[in-house]
């Protein structure tokens, strides 16, 4: 059946849920995005090895059949990852200690 004009309703939160649909959209491409950079270039596999030589990441693939990383030496990318969150850790620790050293030197010229 035809719409009319006079039968439809003019519905106040649309353009609220339009506006949140869009978001959810963008949400969704910028994780396809993040995805796909966590992929091979070559093999478009996930990336899994870390090639100490090269200092890149690399997939399991590349690692195995050699071509540009025949002769390097490779370690497992989590492992790796884990061991950058740790010294990220202790960086910040430090970085808190000394903040609150400064706040202490700061009261104690404003004292």
């Amino acid at each position: 059946a035809p719409l009319q004009l006079r039968e439809l309703v003019n519905c106040r939160w649309a353009e609220e849920v339009t506006q949140q649909l869009d978001t959810l959209q963008l949400c969704n491409l910028t994780k396809h995005e993040e995805n796909e950079k966590d992929k091979c270039e070559n093999h478009h596999e996930k990336l899994s090895v870390f090639c100490w030589t090269c200092t890149k990441c690399i997939c399991h693939q590349c690692a195995l059949w050699g071509g540009m990383h025949g002769g390097h030496t490779f370690k497992p990318l989590a492992e790796i990852y884990e061991q950058h969150v740790t010294k990220v850790n202790e960086e910040v620790a430090k970085l808190r200690r000394r903040l609150m050293e400064l706040i202490s030197l700061v009261q104690e010229v404003v004292r």
